[in-house]
């Protein structure tokens, strides 16, 4: 406990990221009756991420290296992506193509993981698929025309969070094995830069997630 308070003393950022997941944890739960298949599957979306990020908290303090976690990460996230998107169209072509997508990235992620070190590939992968499914879902919402007000639909609140936190972090991640390597190479100060920039992505994510959630009561009547 005392390690655990020094670390979060130190980076006070990497601690305020994991808490923001609770956020649409919290407003999830309190919805939970009123939300749709495919937004529930957002809810398991930031469970996941908080429970991820929780055992690598403690495992850090056994094992110096979780890296591999980091490299699990973008296989179990694909795969709940695909279900969130999936279950967001009618269209039976485009259910198809969406589960076709998915399962790609799912196997490119699989086939590039790591045990000892952070996949690129894997993390690069996932947020290519994160970004061409929110400019997709964009589009469907522009072709369709039945959601009247916006700001009261909840997947456009986790789309809009799910692309800033993807674009944002793509770069980033596509050099994550540079990032990583050792200190003698890296500086301590770059290396902090980067992270603590996909923190704050990851942290504005979660809270516009969270906005969501709360507006998600108004779903059913929002469409027309």
């Amino acid at each position: 406990m005392e390690r655990l308070l020094h670390f979060f003393e130190r980076y006070p950022l990497d601690l305020l990221a994991h808490l923001s997941s609770l956020l649409p944890i919290i407003v999830g739960f309190l919805r939970l009756d009123l939300l749709k298949l495919g937004i529930k599957f957002v809810w398991l979306f930031f469970i996941f991420h908080f429970l991820k990020d929780t055992y690598a908290l403690i495992y850090m303090f056994i094992v110096p290296n979780n890296l591999f976690l980091q490299n699990i990460e973008p296989i179990i996230e694909s795969i709940l992506l695909g279900f969130i998107f999936v279950s967001c169209y009618e269209n039976p072509a485009h259910k198809r193509l969406i589960t076709s997508f998915t399962l790609i990235c799912t196997l490119v992620t699989l086939a590039a993981y790591k045990s000892e070190e952070v996949s690129s590939i894997s993390l690069s992968a996932f947020r290519l698929l994160a970004i061409a499914l929110s400019l997709s879902y964009f589009n469907k919402i522009l072709t369709d025309m039945r959601v009247k007000r916006i700001t009261k639909h909840t997947m456009f609140w986790f789309v809009a969070g799910l692309l800033i936190y993807s674009s944002g972090t793509f770069f980033i991640v596509l050099f994550s094995e540079y990032w990583y390597k050792d200190i003698n190479k890296v500086p301590a100060e770059i290396f902090d830069k980067y992270w603590n920039a996909s923190q704050i992505l990851y942290i504005l994510f979660c809270f516009i997630s969270a906005l969501g959630l709360w507006v998600s009561k108004y779903d059913q009547e929002n469409l027309a």
